[in-house]
């Protein structure tokens, strides 16, 4: 059997985590992490900066969905918030920019959202 799963667009995607999984940062070579103490503050400002530099798109957000891609066990599949089940184990929360237009192909984009300073700290390991 053959099981494709495909999305229509290209889209932009940050990922982040929920919890502090030492095997997170084997799995990312990590040598720094920044903890977020106000994830509601963070979402804003992102979502402010990015409404700037994506006028065009709309933003969603939230956890990841885990799905066996083998045996899904929902019908309709919202690819940009989907990993693989064998991922799980990072509970990823997701943000992603899905433009209004279809587009195959799109560029890299940075996106600068200031100081989080006031809501969050670094932490080199």
């Amino acid at each position: 059997m053959n099981v494709q799963i495909s999305f229509p667009t290209d889209y932009w995607l940050y990922c982040v985590t929920s919890s502090i999984e030492s095997r997170l940062f084997i799995d990312f070579n990590a040598d720094a992490c920044v903890i977020i103490r106000d994830r509601t503050a963070f979402a804003q400002m992102l979502r402010e900066a990015t409404e700037k530099a994506l006028p065009s798109c709309v933003m969603q957000n939230g956890p990841a969905t885990y799905v066996d891609p083998l045996l899904p066990q929902f019908a309709r599949i919202f690819v940009p918030m989907v990993k693989h089940f064998g991922y799980s184990y990072q509970e990823e929360h997701r943000f992603c920019w899905l433009p209004r237009v279809t587009s195959p192909k799109l560029s890299h984009l940075d996106i600068e959202i200031g100081s989080l300073a006031h809501i969050a700290e670094m932490i080199a390991l």
